[in-house]
């Protein structure tokens, strides 16, 4: 059984007649980045503001260190946020912003001298001690803000989107950072994202909420490859949604009639009746454009478009006059010669196709 730096039980939170969280329960082991990922208003920083104790919970427990925090002040658990404005004191500089929550705990100032030396060394800020904040960067606020939480050391650090103002290398290069950082002091990491390439990114686990629920709990790896729901295959990375009926299964494969075509697609977790209406997903990235090998589902459809994406290419198609599959193809791989309106063949393999029942289409969260 695992044993957890931080446990929620069955913990919901209403604002009046609203539910922001409802009846969720997970823990978190000991040094885990584990990450809070939703769409905004899903109950994710409402979570993360209860494990703070900065909201209490209607109903539910917390147990922080095995001991029950539900009804215990912010200032008396050991545990520190960041915020995404960083909440740095313009009037002081970086070495006294830092020296704050020691101060707060009287501990003297040269005693914690080789403390703050030690944090400021990590985060890469060691000539910056003298600055203030009206003079650092976006990046540099955010690496003191983390230094200010880091030094008291505390069993859990909460970051409430940290990296949401910085452009987009910045961003980037923060999440390496942070990640070290984690790495090196082997605290507890609890990250509030909306980006789901962020989350997969920095975390050894993620949960994913919609709705004031928790949709799946797992590995980046499961999360992506293995979506429990058709919410999370939506919101995590790009997926094809294709509606069709199941003709026939045999042990661990169904066989689904899509328009004209029977795809082949791997049983999953869900249990299905023959005849029964179901939604069958596909990854773009899983998809082969005219491949010389055979594929063990191939579509014939016609080009609609090609948008250039950097590194790849978006390659939308339809088959049956207005069903639409995308593929995503490396730019050296993808042949700038196809006329629109021209065939071609798509190809992917059975353990690429994820299923689902079609009462879940209502949960896809669509961007067109």
């Amino acid at each position: 059984m695992d044993k957890f730096e931080i446990e929620l039980t069955n913990i919901t939170k209403r604002f009046g007649n609203v539910t922001a969280v409802n009846n969720i329960s997970f823990g978190i082991r000991s040094g885990e980045f584990f990450s809070l990922l939703g769409p905004s208003g899903c109950g994710k920083t409402t979570t993360l503001r209860m494990i703070a104790g900065l909201e209490d919970p209607t109903l539910g427990r917390i147990l922080l260190s095995g001991k029950d925090v539900t009804n215990v002040p912010p200032h008396r658990r050991n545990v520190n946020t960041v915020f995404q404005d960083y909440a740095i004191f313009p009037h002081m500089n970086v070495y006294e912003n830092i020296y704050f929550p020691l101060r707060m705990r009287r501990i003297p100032r040269k005693v914690a001298a080789p403390r703050i030396k030690k944090i400021l060394e990590t985060v890469n800020m060691s000539r910056f001690e003298n600055r203030y904040s009206g003079q650092l960067s976006g990046g540099q606020r955010q690496r003191i803000a983390l230094a200010r939480a880091l030094v008291n050391e505390p069993k859990a650090l909460l970051l409430d989107e940290p990296l949401g103002a910085l452009d987009f290398k910045l961003r980037v290069a923060m999440q390496i950072a942070l990640k070290d950082i984690q790495r090196e002091f082997g605290i507890t990491f609890i990250y509030v994202t909306h980006d789901q390439l962020e989350a997969i990114t920095m975390s050894d686990r993620i949960a994913v909420m919609n709705d004031g629920i928790i949709d799946q709990i797992g590995t980046p790896d499961k999360i992506y490859n293995k979506p429990k729901t058709a919410f999370v295959a939506s919101f995590i990375g790009e997926m094809n949604f294709l509606e069709g009926k199941l003709i026939r299964k045999k042990d661990d494969t169904l066989v689904v009639k899509i328009a004209d075509f029977e795809v082949i697609c791997e049983r999953g977790e869900n249990d299905f009746l023959e005849g029964e209406d179901m939604l069958v997903c596909v990854r773009p990235e899983r998809i082969s454009i005219n491949s010389h090998i055979k594929s063990g589902n191939e579509i014939i459809a016609k080009l609609k478009r090609a948008i250039f994406r950097g590194s790849k290419f978006e390659i939308t198609v339809t088959f049956n006059n207005n069903i639409e599959l995308v593929s995503t193809v490396e730019d050296k791989g993808w042949n700038k010669s196809f006329n629109l309106g021209e065939n071609l063949k798509l190809g992917w393999e059975k353990e690429d196709t994820i299923v689902f029942p079609m009462d879940m289409k209502n949960r896809i969260i669509r961007y067109k």
